[in-house]
C-alpha cells in the first residue's frame, strides 16, 4: 500500500484514498472525514471497483455527486453525517444505565468516535460497585480499535471515569 491507494476498512463498503503512511499507520481519507487506522484494518479496493481519473468532475456540483455516487451516500446520509459530526461529543455518561444499556452505547459511541477521527474519549461510568467499569472495560479489551484505555486522573475522577485511546 501507498499513498494515493484506494483501500477500504475491512468490513465495511466506503471506499477512501491513503494520504500517508507512518509505520504501521495509515490516514485514510473518507470523503470529508480522515482517520488514522492501523493497517491491519485496511485493504485494497480491485481495480473494477476504483473511479478512473478520466472520470474527472468538471464543476463543484459535478464533484460532489461523484464523491456521493463513488462512496455510495445519498445526500440525505451525507447531511446526517454532517449534524452528527456537529453534536458529537468526547464525553459518554453512562451512570445508572443498566448493563446491557450502557454496553449499547458504549459500542455506539467508539464506533461514532472512530468514524468522526477522534484519538481519545472518555466513558463516565461512575464508582459504584463496579459493574459497569468492568462490562465496559471488557467490551474495550476486544475492541481492535481501542489502543488503550485506563483511569482518568484522581483530580478529574479517578476511577469513575474511562479514558479511552483509539487508533
Amino acid at each position: 500500500m501507498a499513498p494515493g491507494d484506494e483501500v477500504r476498512i475491512k468490513g465495511l463498503r466506503s471506499t477512501g484514498r491513503i494520504e500517508a503512511l507512518d509505520g504501521k499507520t495509515a490516514t485514510v481519507i473518507i470523503g470529508d472525514m480522515r482517520t488514522k487506522l492501523p493497517l491491519g484494518r485496511i485493504e485494497g479496493v480491485g481495480e473494477s471497483e476504483v473511479v478512473a481519473e478520466t472520470d474527472a468532475p468538471k464543476t463543484k456540483m459535478d464533484e460532489i455527486k461523484a464523491g456521493l455516487q463513488s462512496y455510495n451516500i445519498s445526500h440525505v446520509t451525507q447531511g446526517t453525517i454532517d449534524d452528527h459530526r456537529k453534536n458529537f461529543r468526547q464525553d459518554l455518561d453512562v451512570r445508572g444505565m443498566r448493563g446491557d444499556e450502557a454496553l449499547q452505547a458504549v459500542q455506539y459511541f467508539v464506533d461514532d468516535a472512530i468514524l468522526m477521527g477522534m484519538p481519545r474519549v472518555r466513558i463516565l461510568h461512575g464508582k459504584g460497585n463496579g459493574i459497569l467499569r468492568q462490562l465496559i472495560r471488557q467490551y474495550l479489551s476486544s475492541e481492535p480499535s481501542v489502543s488503550h484505555f485506563r483511569d482518568e486522573h484522581v483530580q478529574f475522577g479517578g476511577a469513575g471515569i474511562t479514558v479511552v485511546d483509539l487508533g
